[in-house]
């Protein structure tokens, strides 16, 4: 199963599948032919992920997921009334002790409730940082993105970005791991993690 992100600079493919021939990330493609070309990708990826689908479940094929121990409503109320810094702490203490489906659900819980809000890019940060935590890199990178697409000048977005090539490298992605620290690095030369990803780069 495959599925191709685009992420304002990169696209990207996580899969299990190899899809190197899906798409040159470095290709010359831009404005609406390059925004064409993802549309007809992500429609034929669709198609076969239907196709697997209905594979699996005529083979009884089912994926465990990790389950929440809380309902909606204990979540809703374990928040409530608390600060989007305080969300966001919580969080990060549940990470240290190993529980990131509980951070991810009080994170979640906040974006559903406030979609628009500011906060959404640092709690997608988190989500990422909670799934990196567990090794999956694909979820972590998903998440990464995310938080740069909705608050590209966040002040979490830097780590964002340069979490988000440790999760190329992880899946053996290295153009994709570069192109990230090049934007980084242009994008943010004067911090940390920009100044980081220059380092990388040479």
């Amino acid at each position: 199963m495959k599925r191709v992100f685009l992420c304002g600079f990169v696209l990207i493919s996580l899969s299990s599948v190899e899809a190197e021939n899906l798409v040159d990330i470095k290709s010359s493609s831009t404005g609406s032919d390059f925004e064409e070309l993802i549309r007809s990708h992500n429609g034929k990826i669709e198609e076969l992920e239907h196709r697997v689908k209905m594979i699996e479940q005529n083979l009884g094929i089912s994926h465990s997921e990790k389950v929440s121990s809380k309902t909606p409503e204990q979540i809703a109320d374990e928040i409530k009334g608390k600060s989007p810094g305080e969300i966001v702490e919580m969080a990060n203490d549940l990470i240290k002790l190993d529980k990131g489906q509980d951070a991810r659900d009080i994170l979640n819980t906040f974006i559903e409730d406030h979609p628009k809000s500011i906060h959404c890019g640092k709690m997608y940060f988190y989500i990422g940082k909670s799934y990196f935590e567990e090794k999956d890199y694909q979820n972590a990178a998903k998440a990464y993105m995310k938080c740069f697409e909705i608050n590209s000048g966040g002040d979490k977005t830097p780590k964002a970005l340069f979490r988000l090539s440790d999760c190329f490298l992880k899946l053996g992605k290295q153009s994709q791991r570069m192109i990230t620290l090049e934007k980084l690095a242009s994008t943010f030369p004067q911090l940390k993690y920009g100044q980081k990803a220059a380092k990388k780069l040479k």
